[in-house]
């Protein structure tokens, strides 16, 4: 399907950034600092000003995605150590003068606006001439940023891990997860259908990328867009006729096949893409479950933005006694939590907040939500185990551990690992059935 090109990312991008881009910058900065403090960029953005924080947002996922890159070639033009705070306005800066930025300004502008938030901050304001010095060198010396670090840009720990499971596939992996995720759109089909709706973007003139046939077929209701923008900016957000959602997540509610009066679970549900896709799949009776009361009310407005409707429930998915209401479950979704090494591209400072020591943690909370969950799914009953991760210890092997400790389990054919390419993230979906 070929639309016009709008480029409204990169657009769009600079007008949320203003006349007052040293201001997003300094933002920017702001939040490559909490996260090097183990704070989550997700986190951090939710107490950042609303007006100029999805421009920071874009800025500071560039600045996450290239930093090992970054501050090699740094060496290149600095003398000695400079201070945490200045490294970040650095990372901001540069970050937008590589090839695959969708942040772009001109010369002049970047200089000029970099230095200006220096000035804004007691703590960078010694280094503005630095800054100035170096950044002028940098967008002269352009070969400079053409380094090969590949490896240099995860822990190691990381690395070693996703060689000795995929050695054919590691470069692929490392290279894929690392560029900027493409905007899935998923229809809401209980509103609109996907053709109608493909002919209202058109009419708004926003581009549109073809999905892959193979992709299609298990994401029926998805459609891509040719460059990311704000939801608000696409039509139909306000009435529900959308929701955002990667490709690969989008497989997720089709796996369950949910049948019109069946009685479902969604574990771990927050922010709601797949309760809420269950939803407009059939007409079902849905528990959502969600151990976080913030983060249960996302998964209310979201449902809400929809016109759909599920009982929520608050409560911890190892402790099923507590909100269980004593009716089994015709089917189970186990999106459960992970390391999240396969959604990188959308979650940029997952690189710099993960431990090694933290996988075993997360296999072993895995294990015991399904436990647990099991013994709610009536027999002849499915359970779609998920993880949004890239690591066999949170896959493959998960689900050999519990064909083999659950008793009356039997194993459906599923997907199985898919691994994160330019079309989608990395999940991991596995099947199972209780015996009758």
């Amino acid at each position: 399907m070929q639309i016009k090109s709008t480029d409204s990312n990169i657009n769009l991008t600079k007008k949320a950034a203003g006349s007052n881009l040293s201001e997003t910058i300094l933002l920017a900065a702001h939040l490559l600092d909490q996260v090097r403090q183990g704070i989550s960029l997700t986190q951090a953005l939710a107490s950042a000003p609303s007006e100029n924080r999805s421009a920071a947002q874009s800025l500071t996922f560039d600045a996450l995605r290239n930093k090992p890159k970054i501050l090699q070639a740094l060496k290149q033009f600095l003398r000695k150590e400079i201070d945490p705070e200045v490294e970040d306005l650095f990372l901001i800066a540069i970050s937008t003068l590589l090839k695959d930025t969708q942040n772009q300004y001109t010369a002049y502008t970047l200089v000029n606006e970099t230095v200006n938030a220096a000035q804004k901050s007691l703590k960078t304001r010694h280094a503005k001439g630095l800054i100035n010095a170096v950044l002028r060198r940098v967008i002269e010396n352009p070969e400079a940023l053409e380094i090969h670090v590949l490896d240099a840009q995860y822990p190691s720990w990381w690395v070693k891990n996703l060689k000795r499971a995929y050695p054919s596939d590691l470069v692929p992996i490392l290279e894929a997860n690392l560029k900027p995720a493409k905007m899935f759109l998923r229809v809401n089909s209980k509103k609109i259908s996907k053709q109608e709706y493909v002919l209202r973007l058109m009419d708004a003139e926003i581009a549109l990328l073809e999905i892959p046939q193979e992709w299609q077929k298990v994401a029926p209701n998805a459609i891509a867009l040719q460059s990311s923008m704000p939801v608000q900016l696409i039509p139909g957000f306000k009435e529900g006729l959308f929701s955002v959602q990667d490709l690969g997540a989008q497989i997720a509610a089709h796996l369950i096949s949910p049948v019109t009066g069946e009685y479902i679970l969604d574990a771990c549900s927050a922010p709601g893409g797949k309760a809420s896709h269950l939803l407009e799949l059939a007409e079902i009776n849905l528990d959502v479950l969600e151990i976080d009361e913030e983060r249960m009310q996302r998964v209310q407005e979201n449902l809400s933005r929809l016109d759909l409707q599920a009982n929520l429930l608050i409560g911890d998915a190892t402790q099923a006694s507590a909100w269980w209401g004593g009716k089994n479950y015709d089917a189970i979704l186990a999106d459960v939590p992970c390391s999240a090494t396969g959604i990188i591209r959308r979650h940029p400072d997952i690189l710099y907040l993960r431990r090694s020591a933290d996988i075993s943690l997360l296999q072993d909370l895995q294990r015991r939500i399904i436990l647990e969950l099991w013994s709610l799914l009536k027999p002849g009953g499915r359970l779609l185990f998920v993880t949004c991760s890239i690591f066999p210890q949170e896959g493959e092997i998960q689900l050999e551990w519990f064909t083999e400790n659950l008793k009356d389990a039997l194993r459906l054919e599923c997907l199985g690992q898919i691994l994160p390419n330019e079309w989608h993230d990395g999940f991991y979906y596995g099947m199972l059935q209780k015996k009758r």
